[in-house]
């Protein structure tokens, strides 16, 4: 990806007062845990290892849990991941003993609207949702000075790592706030975009919200999005909200659709979703706010078209669009929306898929994030008790770990 990179980021510009914070927890836990009552804090705080022991691993890919695991973890990353039998500890390391707690990766909300608020960034990464994908900046900053507030926040690591959009492209006069007036102009002010800093690039596909019209781009323009997006390795997320639109957004080859339909979902349309690879962001816990604001049925209709698309096998990511609306929004861990998923269907593994693996993806972020797996960077959450068993333990969070640092922990 062109400009910025998240993945980047390292931890050599974090304040003095940040680092001093953070070496303070390691020695507490170290000293509670292993009973050492020596530590040398300059050992501990140049070597940069520690192991997670004892835990229940749920690696976000939907595999079977791994009992009796230990994870560890060294300059940020995952060096070693299995059984405690299979791993051989460092004899430095520090070593935190969960006592039979669930290891698993960092959440993701795919879909906020945060405005850069700090505050909102350090809530989500305390609950475990350690990664934001902003999907329609509406402040008043240029998307210049939008994308540089972006990599300052991200230098941050008790804030959520944000993924940004920045401004929803539309057609002149069309439902979003960066219009386009014709395919070329399409094709150079997304250009703009990405050569700005843009994570991704965002497209509004809607005429018609409650009786209220906009002008709406032509797949032309839909088109011309995508293909200059892909051209640099930026994917584009589609906002929709009826099966015509979802006709347009397959057309043009988005990488996933925000929003689940609010009228019936097309057998047809199912089938060219999944045959495509495009990932859908139901965004549940919005209509159900709408739908019960103006009671109306959208909600049912949206848990009934997500039940037939995952059941088919069609690939889901968690987002809210927290800030999107007028409606109430979780702010934390998405538990209104995981919990609107399971009423349609989705297994307690099939949403940390959703909210882990899937999400990553949909972020352009899988190749170093949303899994647990050796190499990738140490994103985790560890909860008391097993989500499988009962998909509210996300919401009792016992340590966040982001990108190979504590920045919360009841240990």
């Amino acid at each position: 990806m062109p400009g910025f990179t998240l993945e980047s980021l390292m931890l050599k510009n974090k304040s003095k007062s940040t680092s001093i914070v953070i070496l303070l927890i390691n020695i507490v836990i170290y000293i509670s845990l292993t009973g050492c009552s020596n530590v040398d804090d300059t050992q501990l705080e140049q070597n940069e290892v520690f192991a997670l022991i004892n835990g229940t691993l749920i690696d976000g890919t939907g595999s079977v849990p791994v009992l009796n695991a230990a994870l560890i973890i060294q300059a940020g990353c995952i060096e070693e991941i299995g059984q405690n039998s299979e791993i051989e500890i460092p004899d430095h390391a520090v070593i935190i003993n969960l006592d039979g707690g669930t290891i698993l990766p960092g959440f993701f909300n795919t879909h906020v609207h945060s405005d850069l608020n700090e505050s909102d960034l350090k809530a989500w990464a305390k609950a475990g949702v350690t990664t934001v994908r902003d999907l329609g900046y509406i402040g008043t900053n240029s998307h210049e000075q939008l994308f540089l507030d972006r990599n300052a926040l991200n230098t941050d690591l008790y804030n959520a790592r944000m993924v940004a959009a920045g401004p929803l492209v539309t057609t002149i006069g069309g439902y979003g706030n960066f219009g386009v007036a014709s395919v070329e102009d399409a094709r150079f002010k997304v250009q703009q975009l990405i050569d700005s800093g843009a994570d991704l690039i965002k497209i509004a596909i809607e005429d018609n919200l409650q009786g209220r019209t906009w002008p709406m781009l032509s797949l032309e323009e839909i088109t011309a999005i995508v293909n200059t997006a892909h051209e640099n390795g930026v994917p584009v997320s589609a906002h929709i909200s009826r099966s015509t639109h979802l006709i347009l957004a397959i057309e043009a080859g988005v990488d996933d659709v925000d929003h689940m339909i609010v009228d019936i979902l097309p057998d047809s349309l199912i089938s060219q979703m999944i045959e495509n690879d495009i990932y859908w962001v139901p965004t549940l816990e919005l209509w159900n706010g709408v739908s019960q604001m103006y009671s109306i049925n959208w909600d049912d209709i949206a848990i009934s078209n997500l039940r037939r698309f995952v059941s088919a096998g069609g690939k889901v990511a968690i987002g809210t669009d927290y800030g999107g609306y007028i409606t109430e929004f979780d702010l934390g861990m998405p538990i209104s929306e995981i919990r609107l998923m399971a009423e349609a269907g989705m297994s307690s593994s099939q949403i940390i898929v959703a909210g882990t693996k899937n999400a990553a993806y949909v972020c352009n972020l899988e190749e170093k994030f949303g899994t647990l797996e050796k190499g990738k960077y140490a994103d985790i959450i560890v909860v008391e008790n097993n989500p499988l068993d009962d998909i509210e333990a996300l919401t009792v969070i016992q340590m966040v770990i982001h990108k190979g640092t504590i920045i919360h922990t009841v240990f």
